[in-house]
């Protein structure tokens, strides 16, 4: 079985706005890479072994080394190896990482996996600069994802030294990517990602998270349209949002994937939330108790409170939906969804006044934070975590 991802490091979360793409690594010195990539061109031994050194024939000395800056952990000098290589040259040299004599061994994987994150970076920099036209389009982007097909098809072939290691980062790979998709809210193509990872990994508990959040993030919407995609970024069509019909699809994706793995914070959380919007009190009360107790972090905790109390304020139970909010209160002051949900309650309760200090206490905060914010934006709260999960594979 292929272990899931690591739960969310602090800092992740209480964003007004989804986390913007990282550039981590930029400013290192890349001293180390230039020993490597002597290393590799000469010859000459080194500490640490290179991806690419049987490929050097294969592939160009400027793409070389902007591998070995990526794996030494200089993103800024990588890149700028990267685009003396050129665009126009990735679709070439990516054909050339997918046959077999590009590396001998057990480089071959490591190669493959090597290029794919940094193309993936290459694509995540100029995502966020906008230099490189529209997402779906980006070189880089369908380069990566091509080899994480190639990586996947060896896999499934049996060939010798890519394995489960090797599976697992390629479903990384997807939940990375959902995640940069659903910070740019491109929820369609998104759901292309998904289906064709869970065709991969049809019993994969976070990839089912991961569209149930998807199914989520438009049943929240009363009207709309979502342009349709393929994995490749080709236009399929145009829909009409059908809220009731998403909000179906959401609660079954996370139903299953607390089947799967019944300690997944993020599933129950969702799940609660969704049975709580359909009207299924009790049951939804029950999936946030649990996620409650599996929170693995304060942030995370508060929002599972924040649920629980408006399970019971749908149910009249104010008083007990008062102490849920006060409880994440005691856990994030700042917390504005609660403090409003709270001033809500003591107004039903017809305690005006204290309705009317509590909403003048969260206008005059200075800090604008809640975690609120991150769970609205689908998977993206988890996009940096991920970026440097997935960067152990091949960083070393």
């Amino acid at each position: 079985m292929i272990p899931l991802p690591p739960s969310l490091p602090k800092g992740s979360f209480g964003a007004t706005s989804p986390p913007s793409l990282p550039k981590e690594g930029f400013g290192a010195t890349g001293r180390w890479c230039v020993v490597a990539v002597l290393a590799m061109v000469l010859g000459v031994p080194r500490p640490v072994d290179t991806a690419g050194q049987d490929a050097v024939p294969r592939l160009p000395a400027d793409y070389l080394t902007a591998l070995a800056s990526y794996r030494a952990g200089d993103l800024a000098a990588a890149f700028g190896q990267l685009q003396q290589v050129g665009e126009s040259q990735v679709m070439d040299i990516t054909k050339r990482l997918m046959r077999p004599d590009v590396a001998a061994g057990a480089n071959w994987p490591r190669l493959l996996m090597a290029a794919i994150l940094l193309h993936t970076e290459a694509f995540l920099i100029r995502a966020e600069a906008e230099t490189g036209g529209p997402a779906a389009s980006d070189g880089y982007l369908a380069s990566a994802r091509l080899l994480v097909r190639r990586l996947l098809q060896l896999a499934e072939d049996g060939q010798p030294g890519i394995g489960e290691k090797e599976r697992r980062f390629a479903r990384d790979w997807y939940l990375l990517l959902v995640a940069v998709q659903h910070g740019r809210a491109e929820v369609g193509w998104s759901r292309a990602y998904l289906e064709e990872a869970l065709k991969s990994f049809p019993k994969d508990p976070y990839l089912r998270v991961a569209l149930g959040s998807n199914h989520e993030m438009l049943s929240d919407l009363s009207v709309g349209y979502v342009n349709y995609v393929d994995a490749s970024g080709r236009y399929l069509r145009q829909g009409s949002v059908d809220a009731a019909h998403e909000l179906r699809d959401a609660i079954r994706c996370l139903e299953e994937a607390v089947v799967l793995a019944p300690q997944l914070f993020e599933a129950r959380l969702r799940l609660g939330r969704l049975l709580y919007r359909r009207g299924e009190l009790d049951r939804a009360a029950k999936e946030l108790e649990t996620a409650r107790q599996l929170a693995p972090q304060v942030e995370l905790k508060y929002l599972a409170l924040l649920f629980s109390g408006m399970v019971e304020a749908a149910r009249g139970s104010y008083d007990r939906a008062d102490r849920f909010y006060t409880d994440a209160l005691q856990l994030l002051p700042a917390g504005q969804t609660a403090a409003i949900a709270k001033a809500e309650t003591a107004y039903l309760r017809g305690r005006v006044s204290e309705a009317a200090a509590t909403v003048q206490a969260v206008l005059q905060q200075t800090k604008k934070e809640d975690p609120w914010w991150g769970y609205m934006s689908g998977e993206s709260w988890h996009l940096e975590h991920r970026l440097e999960w997935l960067r152990q594979y091949v960083q070393q």
